[in-house]
């Protein structure tokens, strides 16, 4: 195959590890960057394609740590199970694409489809983003991963991304299983989600015995373990388990932050379920002094209390990566709430130049991809992003309408700076088709 040689001239360059640079020149030869810096002072080869980025900034595409490519149709959990699963198959392939139109180029994703699409991805069958597969996540009887009104066998058959075990032993050979089907790293329900009476967020649904046994399994495959957990003793028995990354986590304290900076532990704090206006229907678990809180309801409340412990991780120094926890097209959908997670944390406080980075770097740190992705320095893949606007003066500027190109390795999702061939037109989405790829 021919090399392809592109360069980038942007007005500003932000690489996703803190550093910005202005009029900046990026070149990219088959997916890869290899050479970055000042205007003038790197290479550009004659014959490559140019794009002129000037007035636009370049920045790494966006990685989401927490997806669910189950393909459900409904935000009801009975739903999930009961829908056919060739159709749900089918219906992932959407959420993934939803996903790269809103510049999102690597997704760290927990649902049985999602092994299958790193398959087709990355052998070509499929564009899509980098996906590093969980598969299913462990839940116990009755957990967050079990539609209890159904059979098991039903669940454990057809759950778009829950698989059921309980004990050492079941879940020890739970995650062999799950590395036998192709698992990067595994999921786990510590708590419940709230989704009925008998798995509340507060209830913790594994104890220290078995999140060990998970994670020195999982050691022995040498793949990461992520927890979701969302009351304190969950989490604190996640953390001394061992774990990779701390999913939701909205109720820590310096303890749960002291041994998370010392083990080095991430925190994706999907932070858009909890304070976004949606929540205002969902009723806040019975959380011991919740009533102490400002606001005027108690979900307000719960909010408040949310942006406290964000707040106090991020200053404590804990790593924080984003995640959407995206399960639904009409709760939560692709993409979308992606950026709405960057943008949470920026009006809750964070700079946007941080929430830059813990949408890129830190998510890379998060799986394990960080010598890969996640950066736009030289021998990294060229997933990147340009914007027409400036998200550091304003995060909003980083949403799909301002997103002119987005790239991931050789593929090319979307393209407004090139020259387009006399076919292009625009599609239903208002996207153009027919771009350069």
């Amino acid at each position: 195959m021919q090399s392809i040689t592109t360069v980038v001239n942007a007005g500003r360059l932000l690489d996703g590890r803190g550093g910005v640079l202005d009029d900046a020149t990026m070149v990219i030869r088959d997916g890869v960057i290899v050479g970055v810096g000042p205007r003038g002072t790197v290479d550009e080869p004659r014959d490559a394609r140019v794009i002129a980025a000037d007035g636009f900034t370049v920045m790494p595409g966006i990685i989401d740590c927490h997806t669910h490519l189950g393909g459900a149709s409904s935000a009801d959990y009975s739903t999930w199970v009961i829908e056919d699963d060739l159709r749900q198959a089918v219906l992932s392939t959407t959420q993934m694409r939803d996903l790269m139109d809103w510049g999102v180029t690597t997704i760290r994703d927990i649902s049985r489809n999602g092994i299958r699409l790193k398959w087709a991805v990355n052998n070509g069958h499929l564009d899509g983003p980098r996906i590093i597969a969980c598969g299913p996540g462990l839940s116990r009887t009755g957990g967050h991963g079990d539609a209890h009104n159904l059979s098991i066998d039903m669940v454990q058959r057809s759950h778009p991304w829950g698989m059921i075990a309980d004990g050492p032993e079941e879940l020890r050979k739970a995650v062999r299983t799950l590395s036998r089907m192709g698992a990067d790293a595994i999921k786990v329900w510590a708590t419940g989600g709230g989704m009925w009476d008998k798995e509340l967020e507060t209830d913790q649904h594994y104890d220290l015995e078995e999140l060990t046994a998970i994670v020195r399994e999982a050691d022995h495959l040498k793949i990461p373990v992520l927890v979701h957990a969302e009351s304190m003793p969950a989490a604190k028995d996640s953390i001394r388990a061992g774990i990779a990354t701390l999913e939701h986590g909205e109720e820590l304290d310096d303890e749960c932050r002291s041994m998370m900076l010392e083990k080095g532990i991430i925190h994706v704090p999907t932070l858009q379920l909890f304070i976004g206006p949606w929540f205002d229907q969902y009723p806040p678990p019975p959380r011991v002094g919740l009533e102490d809180w400002p606001g005027e309801t108690m979900a307000q409340k719960e909010k408040n209390r949310v942006i406290a412990n964000f707040t106090a991780s991020r200053e404590a120094g804990i790593t924080i990566a984003v995640g959407s926890d995206s399960f639904s097209s009409i709760e939560v959908p692709y993409g979308a709430s992606t950026i709405e997670e960057i943008h949470a944390m920026v009006r809750v406080g964070m700079p946007a130049l941080e929430a830059i980075t813990a949408a890129t770097w830190n998510g890379a740190r998060a799986l394990r991809i960080d010598g890969v992705t996640g950066t736009l320095q030289e021998g990294f893949a060229s997933d990147f992003l340009i914007i027409d606007g400036d998200p550091l003066a304003d995060i909003t500027h980083l949403t799909r309408d301002r997103m002119v190109h987005i790239q991931r390795g050789t593929q090319v999702w979307h393209d407004e700076l090139s020259p387009k061939p006399a076919y292009a037109r625009r599609n239903d989405t208002g996207r153009t088709a027919g771009s350069v790829q």
